[in-house]
């Protein structure tokens, strides 16, 4: 008598590899969907973070810009314009430059553990009482990739 053969065996291997590579493919996805989810919080509060600063830097700006039409509306020259003003900026939150061409007002902001945000204020004696009293020369985000040395190489049952 012949036996017969019954492909039943082979179509029950080909459904268990099917649902096992689709089981494998639906994790994958979800790991990749929850990191993306992950950095997209992250890029979210550095973001806000980062605004939050600039809004804070923008008010100071306001403030300096009102200090400084102060001391020019309170002035009748130049130099005593920019004494006024250095005696002004000097109580703010920031760092006055003046050398003999130029007076700079220096602002910083911690945003995260290693991102900051800099201001640079050129202050500027104006034509005019309508005309500006600084100009930004620098609005920079700086960011510290310094790594730190690891020389250490643990191996197998090392200390």
């Amino acid at each position: 008598m012949k036996k017969r053969f019954s492909n039943f065996g082979m179509s029950t291997i080909l459904v268990v590899f099917a649902m096992m590579c689709i089981v494998t493919f639906s994790v994958l996805a979800f790991i990749t969907a929850n990191s993306d989810y992950k950095l997209s919080c992250r890029l979210a509060e550095n973001n806000s973070s980062y605004y939050q600063k600039c809004v804070e830097i923008n008010n100071e700006i306001a403030e300096i810009d009102y200090m400084l039409y102060s001391a020019y509306t309170s002035t009748s020259s130049r130099k005593d314009y920019f004494n006024t003003a250095a005696s002004m900026l000097s109580d703010e939150n920031g760092s006055l430059t003046q050398d003999d061409t130029s007076t700079t007002f220096d602002i910083s902001r911690q945003i995260t553990d290693k991102q900051s945000l800099y201001v640079t204020l050129e202050i500027i004696y104006p034509s005019h009482q309508k005309d500006t009293f600084y100009k930004i020369k620098k609005w920079q985000l700086t960011t510290d990739t310094s790594l730190e040395d690891d020389d250490s190489l643990n191996l197998i049952g090392g200390n």
